[in-house]
C-alpha cells in the first residue's frame, strides 16, 4: 500500500501531527510520502519522513495576497473575522495544492491520501482520483463554520468532482482523549517533534518546581510576540519555580540576554513537560496534546473565539485554565500560574486525562483500519 500524506499549514506542528501514523504505516511495511509547501519540508524531514514539495514557488503567507481576482486574506483582529480568515486561507491553500497532489498521487500510484483537519486540497484530490481519504485531526480543535469560505476558494476544484460542498472523509480519526473527542474513531497521538540532544537537566525536576512557557513553532513572525514573551517572563520569574522557555534557538539568545536565569532553547516537549508543573502556551492544539500525554496542567492563552468550545472541554475537565485575549496580561498569567502551582487538583485531573488518552488505540493499532479501506477499494 502507498499512503500519500499532506501536511497543510505553516506550523511544523502539522508535520509533527501526522508523524505517528506515517511512521506506523511504514513500520507495517507500507510506503509513505509527505506532500507540503516548501516551507514545511524541513519539519517533515526533521521527523524522519520523506518530503515532496507541492505548490512550488508559493508560500502559505504569500498566497494571502490579492491575486487572480481573489481578495487579500486579512488576519482576524475581531472574532467575527475568524471563520472568514480560516476558511479562505486554508481553502486557498487547497486550491494551490490540488493539481500537484493529483499529479504526484498518479505518478507515484497512491492508494490512499491522508491529511489533517484543514487539508482540504487532499480530500478533494482523493475524491477526484477515486481513492479513500483519511482525515486525521492534527490537534485538539473541533472547529466548524468556516466551510463555506473554503468552498468559495475551491469552487473550481470542487467543480471537478461535481460538488459544491466538501466531501466527507472515508475515515476520520480523532487524536483527542476519548472523553473529550468528537468522534468514536480514535487514535492515541505519540510525540513526533524535531529532535535535539537531550541534556540531564531537561529530564530532572528541580526542587523549586518548573514552569514551561512556549509560544509555539511559528508565531514569532509577528514582531510583537517576543515582547509578549519577555513581558510574561518579567512576572513569571518572580514566582519562585524555575522557568523554561521552549523556543527556537535564534530567539533563545534574546531571552537569555534579558533573563540569564531562564533556560531557553528548542526543547522537545515530551522531555521537558514530565518535569514541569505548569505549561503556558497560546492554545496550540498539538502543544496541548503533548501536555495531555505527560499529565501536565495547562494555562491556555486563547487568541481566538473559535477555540472557546474546545478549550472549555479542557477547563471543565479540570486540568487546565484559559485566559482569552486581553484577560491574559502578564500579571494575570502570573496570578493564575501561582494558583495552579498551589492547587493539587490540576495535577490530579491532568493525570486522569493522561490515563484516559492512553486507552485509545495507538497509530499502530489503527493501521489495520486503513489497510481495510484500501482492500475494499481495490
Amino acid at each position: 500500500m502507498k499512503a500519500l500524506f499532506y501536511a497543510a499549514g505553516t506550523s511544523p506542528a502539522s508535520a509533527f501531527a501526522i508523524g505517528p501514523l506515517a511512521s506506523a504505516l511504514r513500520a507495517a511495511g507500507h510506503e509513505i510520502l509527505v506532500a507540503s509547501f516548501e516551507e514545511m519540508a524541513p519539519a517533515v524531514l526533521g521527523v524522519g519522513l520523506p518530503s515532496y514539495v507541492v505548490a512550488a514557488g508559493h508560500t502559505t503567507e504569500g498566497i494571502k495576497a490579492a491575486s487572480e481576482g481573489r481578495p487579500a486574506i486579512e488576519y482576524p483582529h475581531e472574532p467575527a473575522q475568524e471563520m472568514l480568515y480560516l476558511g479562505h486561507w486554508f481553502g486557498r491553500q487547497g486550491s494551490y495544492v490540488f493539481d500537484d497532489l493529483v499529479e504526484v498521487a498518479r505518478l507515484w500510484g497512491a492508494d490512499v491520501i491522508i491529511a489533517g483537519s484543514l487539508g482540504h486540497g487532499a480530500e478533494v484530490a482523493a475524491r477526484y482520483l477515486g481513492i479513500p481519504f483519511v482525515r486525521q485531526s492534527w490537534d485538539v480543535f473541533d472547529i466548524h463554520g468556516y466551510e463555506q469560505y473554503v468552498c468559495t476558494e475551491m469552487a473550481e476544484q470542487l467543480g471537478k468532482i461535481g460538488a459544491t460542498t466538501l466531501p466527507e472523509p472515508t475515515l476520520q480519526l480523532d487524536i483527542c482523549p476519548p472523553s473529550l473527542a468528537s468522534t468514536d474513531s480514535l487514535m492515541r497521538w505519540t510525540p513526533h517533534n524535531t529532535p535535539r540532544r537531550i541534556e540531564p537537566w531537561m529530564i530532572q525536576a528541580p526542587d523549586a518546581g518548573r514552569i514551561c512557557l512556549t509560544m509555539g513553532s511559528f508565531r514569532y513572525a509577528d514582531p510583537r510576540v517576543m515582547g509578549r514573551v519577555l513581558g510574561l517572563l518579567g512576572e513569571l520569574t518572580r514566582l519562585g519555580p524555575e522557568v523554561v522557555v521552549a523556543i527556537g534557538e535564534d530567539k533563545a539568545e534574546v531571552v537569555r540576554q534579558e533573563f540569564p536565569q531562564v533556560r531557553a532553547g528548542w526543547i522537545p516537549l515530551e522531555f521537558i513537560l514530565p518535569s514541569s508543573d505548569v505549561l503556558i502556551h497560546p492554545a496550540g492544539g498539538l502543544t496541548a496534546i503533548n501536555a495531555v500525554n505527560t499529565a501536565t496542567p495547562q494555562l491556555l492563552l486563547n487568541p481566538f473565539e473559535a477555540f472557546v468550545p474546545t478549550l472549555k472541554r479542557f477547563t471543565d475537565q479540570g486540568s487546565a485554565r484559559s485566559l482569552y485575549r486581553e484577560e491574559g496580561s502578564p500579571e494575570a498569567v502570573a496570578e493564575v500560574t501561582a494558583e495552579m502551582l498551589r492547587e493539587p487538583g490540576y495535577a490530579l485531573k491532568a493525570r486522569e486525562l493522561a490515563e484516559d488518552a492512553a486507552t485509545a488505540p495507538t497509530a499502530a493499532g489503527v493501521v489495520p483500519l486503513i489497510e481495510q479501506l484500501v482492500a475494499q477499494d481495490t
